[in-house]
């Protein structure tokens, strides 16, 4: 359905990845088509993205969370609300990490494709070039659950329609970026009755883009069966409508944004490195565990994540955790004495140690020296001189 509105003319572009799922368009082609859509109107839905089974699983693995989670938090009324979900889900990664959805986050964001951006680094700008990228991750994962009368009079949303770009305090209205993408799952069918997501198209064009003129706007509603996801800008005007049916509508939003901004739902906090590390290489690069440019977010004594707090026996209280190679020569033993008795009794005073931390129950601190140990053992040391 095509309308106008101060924006424009503007539809609600939609796409079928069965298309692609088929091999009739590759994804290369499939993005550009969706990129250009959301370009020229601020939403694309994509439908057929994932099997509507899939998202069946994703809301029977966050169950016991969502049942766990009170209605009304960020002042959506009737409304549960909650996160973590590469920790929680397993099948929630297929979404997160969907091709469809990277491939655009790579173009919006990393190459700033859309009308008016560009990537900006070191006095040059231009957009797509390779190894002229902005990097970008993970920025929110959620389940977002409408109850019957979710954002009635009688439960209202306080949250209302809305922007997402202010969160990082700077102006980048007149900057030429987009710090942002968001994605909405349909994890049941999102309807008009059920509150389907409403949006002002065009308004990402808004002079200045942080502008109040879409606001006033007639919005449209995002229908969608169960496993479309609609995908947006930072700069677009959206918000939940009100759940007049007898059923929840139950979406998952999964945001990215650039690397270099601090993340919604801090991912490394969320999902901890020892859940982490047992994750696919894909999946801990999105979420933040690597170093995205230069030294940005390095760990201790200068080391990439991966190199770190993904090894599953460091321990930052440990020195010589680090696992740089040590020239014991010049460097000197490290962590190890280089004297047998000593070696010998540094490890007989941290297995003590560790065997009083369990008979007392406290099992961090067990873990600690458990890493402390297995530390000591790999440690160059000094050999003896005969």
């Amino acid at each position: 359905m095509k309308i106008s509105n101060i924006f424009g003319d503007h539809e609600l572009s939609r796409l079928d990845y069965a298309l692609v799922r088929d091999s009739d368009v590759d994804l290369e082609a499939f993005s550009r088509q969706v990129e250009s859509a959301v370009d020229q109107h601020g939403f694309a839905i994509i439908e057929n993205a994932v099997p509507g089974v899939a998202c069946d699983h994703v809301v029977s693995e966050m169950r016991a969370y969502i049942d766990a989670t009170p209605h009304g938090l960020h002042g959506l009324g009737g409304t549960r609300r909650c996160g973590a979900l590469v920790a929680r889900s397993t099948t929630s990664h297929q979404m997160i990490a969907h091709p469809a959805i990277l491939e655009l986050a790579k173009r919006i964001l990393g190459e700033q494709r859309l009308s008016g951006d560009a990537v900006r680094i070191n006095g040059r700008e231009g957009r797509g070039e390779k190894g002229f990228r902005y990097p970008w991750q993970l920025h929110l994962t959620q389940i977002i659950d409408v109850g019957p009368g979710g954002g009635s009079n009688d439960m209202p949303h306080q949250l209302k329609l809305h922007r997402a770009n202010g969160m990082w305090m700077h102006d980048f209205q007149h900057v030429g970026i987009d710090p942002q993408i968001e994605v909405m799952w349909a994890l049941t069918d999102f309807t008009e009755e059920n509150g389907a997501t409403h949006a002002v198209l065009g308004s990402h064009r808004d002079e200045p883009r942080g502008g109040v003129r879409g606001y006033g706007e007639p919005t449209v509603q995002a229908v969608m069966p169960k496993g479309s996801v609609m995908i947006w800008t930072g700069w677009s005007i959206h918000g939940a409508g009100a759940n007049r049916s007898d059923a929840r509508r139950v979406g998952m939003n999964i945001n990215y944004a650039l690397g270099f901004l601090a993340q919604e739902e801090n991912q490394l906090l969320a999902c901890p490195p020892h859940i982490a590390r047992d994750l696919p290489e894909q999946m801990q690069r999105l979420m933040g565990y690597r170093q995205p440019a230069a030294a940005l977010n390095y760990v201790a004594e200068c080391q990439p994540p991966e190199d770190s707090v993904l090894r599953e026996d460091f321990d930052v209280l440990v020195p010589g955790a680090h696992g740089h190679v040590m020239d014991v020569k010049f460097d000197g033993p490290g962590f190890a004495p280089a004297d047998d008795a000593a070696f010998e009794a540094k490890l007989s005073d941290l297995e003590r140690q560790k065997a009083a931390a369990i008979a007392a129950d406290h099992l961090e601190q067990a873990l600690h020296l458990k890493r402390a140990i297995s530390i000591l053992q790999r440690s160059p040391r000094k050999t003896k001189q005969t």
